[in-house]
């Protein structure tokens, strides 16, 4: 079709009603086709904004989460250090107060025995520690060094024999080093174990024992708690592993540490059906270091430590 060029619209000429309206047509499909371009557009930059702000909602609670980890890993390291720093300043005010009483005493004794026959069996008995009359462990090489007592090498500390008040050694480096060897073998294998008591001193280990026997009397705190000084965790030898709960037995924490431990050098300390041996309940998440090959012989031959040394658990035959 042919325009009159002084009836285009734009130079001032009206066209005919045809032709405007196939001008007007024509100006509504460019209109159309250019507003459903701008609503594609949009769209698929909506869709993008999405995926952005999605993503980093996934970053930001990812960040979150290791930030939330990694402060509960802090967290509990300071206090951890935090309460072994405090028992220190303890254990030492008692150490010189336990060192100076035993001075004294030990002052006293020697006055009193030069007093004494030198040839009299009985005087002779009585000036010995009282540490030293051991009854148990027959065949076995027993030492007494600083009120302590080793068979075989291996401290023993249970209800017949005890550890000084003033004993405070904290958590046994070689026993923490295997512990975190031992964790980081059971981490691989889908296990998380970790600390969940270690050290404890003769102080905590007082108020602990009075709170249970006010709870629940003196003869059945003493089937789960030990009386003062005679408590392994005074050693820093053994560690409550993820709870002290009973519930932790049959869990696949309790039986991969019962089946694997000894290969790290550690027994389960209170074994089931050993209850009237060792004086405790069973405790399935209470170990004990006691060196690989030690730990290896007491697993294989099904025994628990008073077995394997050949000494008694009772609070009637202590010393003290």
């Amino acid at each position: 079709m042919e325009y009159n060029i002084n009836r285009r619209p734009d130079i001032g000429g009206e066209p005919p009603e045809e032709e405007k309206k196939e001008w007007l047509d024509s100006e509504q499909l460019e209109s159309m086709r250019e507003s459903a371009m701008d609503e594609e557009r949009r769209a698929q930059l909506e869709r993008i904004r999405r995926r952005k702000a999605a993503q980093r909602k996934r970053d930001r609670i990812e960040a979150y989460a290791v930030m939330i980890v990694f402060g509960l890993i802090v967290v509990g390291a300071v206090l951890y250090f935090s309460l072994s720093a405090l028992d220190k300043p303890k254990a030492e005010i008692k150490a010189s107060s336990s060192q100076q009483s035993a001075e004294s005493s030990r002052s006293a004794d020697t006055d009193e025995d030069t007093s004494k026959d030198d040839t009299s069996e009985n005087s002779a008995a009585e000036s010995k520690p009282a540490e030293m009359n051991i009854k148990d462990a027959e065949g076995h090489e027993v030492q007494v060094i600083d009120g302590i007592t080793y068979v075989d090498g291996i401290m023993i500390v249970n209800k017949t024999y005890s550890v000084p008040e003033s004993y405070a050694p904290g958590l046994d480096s070689t026993a923490e080093k295997a512990f975190y060897e031992m964790a980081e073998a059971a981490y691989a294998d889908g296990i998380v174990l970790f600390i969940c008591s270690g050290y404890r001193s003769y102080s905590e280990q007082y108020e602990l024992y009075n709170s249970y026997a006010a709870e629940r009397g003196t003869e059945a705190a003493d089937e789960v708690s030990s009386r003062p000084g005679h408590s392994e965790h005074q050693t820093g030898l053994c560690m409550d592993v993820n709870t002290t709960e009973f519930s932790f037995e049959g869990t696949p924490e309790a039986l991969w540490l019962e089946e694997h431990c000894a290969e790290y050098g550690f027994i389960i300390r209170f074994p089931k059906g050993k209850e009237d041996i060792t004086g405790y309940a069973y405790e399935p998440w209470h170990i004990r270091y006691v060196g690989e090959k030690a730990a290896k012989e007491i697993k294989e031959q099904g025994i628990c430590l008073e077995e394997y040394l050949d000494v008694t658990s009772n609070y009637a035959n202590a010393a003290n």
